[in-house]
């Protein structure tokens, strides 16, 4: 019993102290105007689909951006942190350039 207990107990705490891929990320340089993403004021990326989709479950809303050019590609990560900051209820994709 008291193993089943620390199972659950750790188990509890591991679920609870999940890893959030984007906390170390940094979006310095970057804006973002509620339709496009500029990277020390210039346009890096622009919203090209809002949709609506079934997810797990649940109704969510996805946003996503392509890339103006792949100069930018190495701010993908970044731009999806920025904009979940600035509206925490879009799934954000970006799309890379080749």
């Amino acid at each position: 019993m008291k193993k089943l207990i620390l199972f659950l107990v750790v188990g509890i705490i591991t679920t609870s102290c999940a890893i959030d891929p984007l906390k170390g990320v940094d979006t310095y340089g970057l804006t973002y105007d509620g339709t496009n993403v500029y990277f020390h004021e210039e346009l890096c990326a622009e919203l090209s689909a809002l949709e609506i989709a079934y997810d797990d479950g649940k109704i969510v809303k996805e946003a996503t951006f392509v890339l103006v050019d792949s100069k930018y590609n190495d701010q993908a990560i970044s731009i999806i942190k920025l904009v979940k900051e600035k509206r925490p209820s879009l799934e954000v994709e970006v799309e890379l350039k080749k």
